[in-house]
């Protein structure tokens, strides 16, 4: 990718980052091998180094979560449009197999695959523009040219999932291709969009945190579900999504939304946020329990019940953020120089911080196709929306990407 885009776009356009985990001997002389590299194609490189304790288990997911965090770090010091990443094709299949191995639905929303743009936290626009490339072809292509690389040996290692995985595959071809995760994406992106569209005509934001939705006879269920599934993500900011039995239970709210008051008669917690129907409206708030109080250092930024994200500009004394507001589930903010004092989310500037509303888990990772979504919600409560993607390129110009890259 690094030699196909140096012969695209001029070399003060580009920099080269290389993220060093520190995982394996020989990890910072490949990335001064690539630093070489770079200083031949005339291009800034730099090398980040993930410091802190490796996980015992889970580590390929630890890695990657860390990789991502020193990624948006560096784009955002360097004011870098996005980052662009070189998944393949194989890379699709194998996390299509593993996704695979654990749905219980061949339409899951997992079995879109590896997105060809996301944005992760909010903030870093991470582009794949080789997803349709092969291994091979990168290699046919790199020997042709007379380019070396290097091989990572963790690909070969058998104790990561995907390493077996990918060996299960040189032996018979994937179960499904990259059409059927092109077509759940697809499906996803049209059920974004319409979702979005019933956001903004259908849904209304209260000052007391509260959403009230309307449904009308007729309304498409699997519309409906996908709306009050966003809302339950924005209002309860819970880590997860829900598990099997909580969609269950989100489809059969869903289609007593559509049919009317009178099918329904008791109120629903779901992913921390309470649902109570009100004629024809269903209402959608925090549930009152398990708040807690979050301690945010001088200088420091956090995230607050998964709902909000406080900064504290002051230098010298800590903020705290715990639950009050009339409502009970509103973020209070006062010091611990001052505790006899608090402010409320509307006095950031007399209180020394900011804090604004997160969009649930489209806050932290964010693929292309549900961009409009969030966009959405983020109009209803009246906070910053996510960036627009950089690279809003139709499938058929992805062809010619190829191409030009190749």
């Amino acid at each position: 990718m690094l030699h196909g885009l140096a012969g695209l776009a001029a070399p003060n356009k580009l920099v080269a980052l290389t993220v060093d985990h520190g995982l394996r001997a020989g990890s910072a002389d490949e990335a001064r091998r690539v630093k070489a590299h770079c200083r031949r194609l005339g291009i800034c490189h730099e090398t980040l180094v993930w410091e802190a304790e490796p996980p015992k288990a889970g580590l390929q997911a630890a890695a990657r979560r860390a990789r991502y965090r020193l990624l948006g770090s560096a784009a955002a010091r360097l004011g870098l449009a996005a980052v662009l990443t070189a998944h393949t094709s194989d890379d699709q299949d194998e996390t299509l197999e593993m996704r695979r191995s654990r749905s219980p639905s061949e339409s899951a929303p997992g079995l879109a695959g590896i997105s060809r743009a996301t944005l992760f936290d909010g903030r870093l626009w991470v582009l794949r523009p080789l997803l349709d490339v092969t291994r091979a072809e990168i290699r046919a292509h790199l020997a042709h040219a007379g380019v070396d690389w290097i091989e990572d040996p963790s690909n070969r290692d058998l104790r990561f999932e995907r390493v077996r995985v990918r060996a299960q595959l040189k032996d018979r071809p994937a179960a499904h291709g990259g059409q059927d995760s092109e077509a759940i994406a697809g499906a996803r992106s049209r059920l974004a969009e319409s979702a979005a569209a019933f956001i903004g005509a259908r849904c209304r934001a209260g000052e007391d945190e509260t959403i009230r939705m309307r449904c009308s006879p007729g309304d498409d269920a699997e519309v409906v579900a996908a709306v009050i599934a966003a809302l339950i993500d924005l209002c309860g900011g819970a880590a997860q999504p829900l598990d099997r039995r909580g969609k269950a239970t989100l489809a059969a709210l869903a289609k007593d939304c559509i049919k009317g008051p009178d099918t329904s008669h008791r109120a629903v917690t779901l992913g921390r946020a309470l649902l109570r129907h009100r004629g024809r409206d269903l209402l959608i708030r925090r549930e009152s329990r398990g708040l807690e109080t979050l301690d945010v250092a001088p200088g420091a930024v956090a995230d607050w019940d998964g709902r909000y994200r406080v900064q504290n500009l002051d230098a010298k004394a800590r903020l705290t953020v715990s639950a009050g507001g009339c409502d009970g589930v509103s973020p209070s903010f006062g010091r611990d120089l001052h505790p006899e004092t608090v402010w409320s989310n509307t006095q950031q500037v007399i209180g020394g911080f900011r804090s604004r509303r997160l969009l649930g888990r489209s806050s932290a990772i964010l693929p292309v196709c549900e961009l409009p979504l969030a966009q959405s919600l983020a109009r209803l409560v009246q906070t910053g929306g996510p960036p627009p993607c950089p690279w809003d390129t139709p499938k058929g110009e992805l062809a010619s990407a190829k191409a030009d890259v190749l």
